[in-house]
C-alpha cells in the first residue's frame, strides 16, 4: 500500500521527534556519568586557586557545577573574597555562601600545626587501635581523588571504630610525594581527604567526628629519592584528636 505525500509529512515530524528525545536522554545519561569527575575536577581547581590567593581552600564543595562554600571564616570580607575566586573558576555556574564569620559564632576553628619541613622525615602516631589500621590499599589515580571497591573496604575499619567510640574525633589526612607543584599537591590531598570523610559520615559517622586535612607533600615518612620510599610517602593517615 503507498504512503500518500499527506502521510509522509506526519511521519517525519515523529521520527525527527523520536531523535530529538534518543538524543536528550543519552546526553543526559552523559551528564550523570560525568558528573563525579566534574565535581573533583571543580573541587581541585578551586581550591588550587583559593591557595594562590592566600585563602583557606578547605572550605568549598560541590554539587555538580554548583560551589557551596561552608564553615567559619574571620570576616564577612574574607567570605565575600572566597566566593569570588571560586566563581572566577572555569566551569563554576553558581557559588553559594554559607559561611559564618568567626564574630557571630564566637568561636574559631583551633589553628593547624604547622607542617613538618621537609628536609626531615614525619613520624606519624600509632598510639590507638585505629591509627593502626592498615590503610595501604587505599590509593588513587593521578591527580584523582576517586575511592574504588578496594578503598572502601579498607575504611571499614575506621567506620566501625568510630561507631564504636562516637567522642573520639579524628583527623583523615592525605599525603603524597614530592612530584608535582607544592599548591597542585596541596589541593589534591585536601580532595582526597575530603572523599574519605565524605564516604565516612555517609556510613553513618558523626560530622565532628571527623576532620580532612591534605598535607601535600610536606610530611614524607620516607625519602623521595626513590620508588619505594614515594609510594610509602603517597598514603592515607589517620590521628586521634580527641579519645
Amino acid at each position: 500500500m503507498a504512503i500518500s505525500p499527506f502521510n509522509k509529512q506526519q511521519l517525519l515530524p515523529l521520527s525527527t521527534l523520536m531523535t530529538l528525545v534518543v538524543v536528550t536522554v543519552l546526553t543526559l545519561l552523559s551528564l550523570l556519568l560525568r558528573q563525579p569527575a566534574i565535581e573533583t575536577d571543580l573541587l581541585q581547581r578551586s581550591r588550587q586557586a583559593l591557595a594562590e590567593a592566600g585563602l583557606p581552600a578547605d572550605m568549598i564543595r560541590f554539587n555538580g557545577r554548583d560551589g557551596i562554600l561552608i564553615g567559619s571564616i574571620a570576616s564577612e570580607a574574607e567570605a565575600q573574597r572566597l566566593q569570588a575566586v571560586v566563581a572566577s573558576v572555569y566551569g563554576v555556574r553558581a557559588v553559594k555562601n554559607r559561611l559564618i564569620p568567626a564574630s557571630t559564632t564566637g568561636q574559631q576553628e583551633p589553628a593547624d600545626p604547622p607542617p613538618t619541613p621537609s628536609s626531615g622525615l614525619y613520624k606519624p602516631s600509632r598510639q590507638y587501635p585505629i591509627e593502626q589500621v592498615d590503610l595501604s590499599a587505599i590509593q588513587f589515580d593521578y591527580s584523582k581523588a576517586e575511592l574504588d571497591a578496594v578503598a572502601i573496604t579498607a575504611l571499614q575499619g575506621i567506620t566501625a571504630e568510630l561507631q564504636k567510640h562516637p567522642s573520639m574525633r579524628i583527623e583523615v589526612s592525605a599525603h603524597t610525594d614530592n612530584q608535582g607543584t607544592a599548591l597542585g599537591n596541596m589541593a589534591v590531598t585536601q580532595a582526597r581527604a575530603e572523599v574519605i570523610r565524605n564516604y565516612l559520615l555517609s556510613q553513618g559517622v558523626e560530622a565532628r567526628q571527623v576532620k580532612a586535612k591534605g598535607y601535600g607533600s610536606t610530611r614524607p615518612v620516607a625519602s623521595n629519592d626513590s620508588d619505594e620510599g614515594m609510594q610509602q610517602n603517597r598514603r592515607i593517615e589517620i590521628t586521634v584528636l580527641q579519645e
